[in-house]
């Protein structure tokens, strides 16, 4: 029986947008492993989760006055319950 060949020239961006994201997910393992891209280029669904600088200050701030309330005098507290009734 005869064996025929056949080759598809695709444009990688059609490729693309063709594939769901599953199969992206599985190409991006692919060019990972394959040596095309680095690991740490990607940004993955934990890294949109990481707070940024200023969240991370925000959540010190909050720590230190929640560690805070046994020192504080009324005056404070009434001040960050209004703040808190303002939201």
């Amino acid at each position: 029986m005869p064996e025929f060949a056949a080759e598809i020239d695709i444009d990688p961006d059609e490729y693309v947008s063709e594939c769901s994201s599953s199969e992206i997910k599985e190409l991006i393992k692919a060019l990972i492993e394959d040596g095309h891209i680095m690991s740490h280029m990607i940004k993955t669904d934990e890294d949109v989760n990481l707070p940024n600088i200023l969240d991370q200050e925000w959540d010190i701030i909050c720590e230190k006055i929640r560690q805070s309330r046994l020192v504080m005098n009324q005056s404070d507290e009434d001040t960050i319950r209004q703040i808190y009734k303002g939201l």
